[in-house]
């Protein structure tokens, strides 16, 4: 017999990267996931972004919510230099990743995920979990002889 066991694990730490054209709900989607999946997450706001958004992350409401979530001004650059030290990038949509970062990313082999934030959180968390299998056998008698050790 063999009985497997599915555990889902948080990635490590997420970098939320925003971006002149995202808005509240798809910066909250993606800070929201990741913090229940339980990653450490840090939002990376572009040093010349002046928007809702980002005056609301800033702001009383904002930091509330965000709690223990790092609030990092950076440049493209900047961010792609601390790429080692994160496991991904999260970006609200595809055409917001800057080529300096897919460089970047495909000489490490990271993943950036760039798809757009769900609503729907079952699927959404999926980007911020590692699926681990763990599986035992057992001989039918339930002995494994010298196995068992």
């Amino acid at each position: 017999g063999q009985d497997n066991i599915f555990r889902y694990l948080p990635i490590g730490k997420v970098s939320v990267r925003m971006h002149a054209d995202d808005g509240l709900f798809e910066t909250l989607i993606r800070i929201a996931a990741a913090r229940i999946a339980g990653c450490e997450v840090e939002v990376s706001l572009p040093a010349d972004l002046e928007n809702s958004v980002a005056k609301f992350l800033y702001g009383p409401e904002g930091k509330d919510l965000c709690d223990s979530t790092k609030l990092l001004t950076e440049s493209d650059h900047e961010l792609c230099v601390s790429l080692s030290e994160i496991e991904r990038v999260r970006y609200a949509h595809h055409d917001r990743v800057p080529e300096v970062m897919h460089k970047a990313a495909a000489k490490l082999g990271k993943h950036i995920s760039r798809n757009a934030p769900l609503a729907e959180g079952r699927i959404e968390m999926l980007r911020y979990l590692r699926e681990q299998s763990i599986s035992a056998d057992y001989h039918r008698y339930g002995n494994l002889g010298e196995r068992e050790v």
